[in-house]
Protein backbone atom coordinates (compact mmCIF):
# COMPACT_ATOMS: atom_id res chain seq x y z
CA UNK A 1 0.00 0.00 0.00
CA UNK A 2 1.49 3.53 -1.29
CA UNK A 3 0.57 4.72 2.64
CA UNK A 4 2.43 2.45 4.37
CA UNK A 5 5.28 2.88 1.77
CA UNK A 6 5.37 6.82 2.52
CA UNK A 7 4.82 6.34 6.42
CA UNK A 8 8.12 3.50 5.96
CA UNK A 9 10.29 5.94 4.06
CA UNK A 10 9.27 9.06 6.49
CA UNK A 11 10.42 7.06 9.65
CA UNK A 12 13.21 5.79 7.66
CA UNK A 13 14.17 9.56 7.38
CA UNK A 14 13.24 10.66 10.83
CA UNK A 15 15.01 8.02 11.98
CA UNK A 16 18.01 10.00 11.36
CA UNK A 17 17.14 13.63 10.90
CA UNK A 18 16.57 12.22 15.04
CA UNK A 19 20.12 12.13 15.70
CA UNK A 20 21.29 15.10 13.34
CA UNK A 21 20.73 18.04 15.72
CA UNK A 22 22.94 16.10 18.20
CA UNK A 23 25.35 15.50 15.35
CA UNK A 24 25.73 18.85 14.54
CA UNK A 25 26.43 20.11 18.16
CA UNK A 26 29.24 17.45 18.35
CA UNK A 27 27.22 15.06 21.04
CA UNK A 28 27.31 12.24 18.26
CA UNK A 29 30.55 11.51 16.68
CA UNK A 30 30.34 10.90 12.60
CA UNK A 31 30.83 7.03 12.54
CA UNK A 32 27.52 6.69 14.48
CA UNK A 33 26.01 9.04 12.56
CA UNK A 34 27.02 7.42 9.01
CA UNK A 35 25.96 4.15 10.58
CA UNK A 36 22.84 5.37 11.90
CA UNK A 37 22.26 6.84 8.12
CA UNK A 38 22.70 3.71 6.40
CA UNK A 39 20.91 1.68 9.08
CA UNK A 40 17.60 3.72 8.34
CA UNK A 41 17.49 3.21 4.98
CA UNK A 42 18.58 -0.24 4.87
CA UNK A 43 15.89 -0.94 7.63
CA UNK A 44 13.60 0.57 5.46
CA UNK A 45 14.71 -1.77 2.48
CA UNK A 46 14.12 -4.80 4.18
CA UNK A 47 10.72 -3.63 5.07
CA UNK A 48 9.79 -3.30 1.79
CA UNK A 49 11.26 -6.86 0.66
CA UNK A 50 9.56 -8.63 3.60
CA UNK A 51 6.06 -6.69 2.41
CA UNK A 52 6.74 -7.97 -1.39
CA UNK A 53 7.08 -4.05 -2.18
CA UNK A 54 9.06 -3.28 -5.58
CA UNK A 55 10.42 -0.11 -3.98
CA UNK A 56 9.18 2.22 -6.76
CA UNK A 57 8.45 5.55 -5.36
CA UNK A 58 5.63 7.18 -7.26
CA UNK A 59 4.04 10.58 -5.92
CA UNK A 60 6.01 13.78 -5.35
CA UNK A 61 5.91 13.43 -1.46
CA UNK A 62 7.65 9.50 -2.14
CA UNK A 63 9.88 11.13 -5.08
CA UNK A 64 11.32 13.51 -2.43
CA UNK A 65 11.69 10.99 0.50
CA UNK A 66 12.99 8.54 -1.97
CA UNK A 67 16.00 10.68 -2.87
CA UNK A 68 16.46 12.08 0.64
CA UNK A 69 17.03 7.94 1.51
CA UNK A 70 18.80 8.15 -1.88
CA UNK A 71 21.38 10.84 -0.07
CA UNK A 72 21.48 9.41 3.07
CA UNK A 73 22.57 5.89 1.86
CA UNK A 74 25.29 7.57 -0.43
CA UNK A 75 26.56 10.32 2.64
CA UNK A 76 26.46 7.56 5.17
CA UNK A 77 28.19 4.85 2.78
CA UNK A 78 30.93 7.07 1.38
CA UNK A 79 31.63 8.15 4.77
CA UNK A 80 32.37 4.95 5.70
CA UNK A 81 34.04 3.40 3.08
CA UNK A 82 36.59 6.44 3.65
CA UNK A 83 35.52 8.45 0.20
CA UNK A 84 34.41 11.97 2.27
CA UNK A 85 34.79 13.33 5.86
CA UNK A 86 32.95 13.98 8.84
CA UNK A 87 32.50 18.08 7.53
CA UNK A 88 30.44 15.89 4.57
CA UNK A 89 28.02 14.25 6.42
CA UNK A 90 27.44 17.93 8.68
CA UNK A 91 26.61 19.39 5.42
CA UNK A 92 23.79 16.71 4.04
CA UNK A 93 22.79 16.61 7.98
CA UNK A 94 22.38 20.14 7.93
CA UNK A 95 20.03 19.97 5.01
CA UNK A 96 18.25 16.92 6.01
CA UNK A 97 17.44 19.00 9.62
CA UNK A 98 16.43 21.56 8.06
CA UNK A 99 14.32 19.85 5.38
CA UNK A 100 12.38 17.37 7.48
CA UNK A 101 13.15 18.54 10.96
CA UNK A 102 9.78 20.06 11.05
CA UNK A 103 8.00 17.01 10.35
CA UNK A 104 9.20 15.68 13.43
CA UNK A 105 6.78 14.45 15.93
Amino acid sequence: MISDRIAGMRAAVERAVAMGPGFLRGDVDADRMANTMVQAVRGYAEQQRTAGGDGAASGAEARALQAALDELMTCGSGYLAGRCDAACVARTMTEMVHEFGAHQS
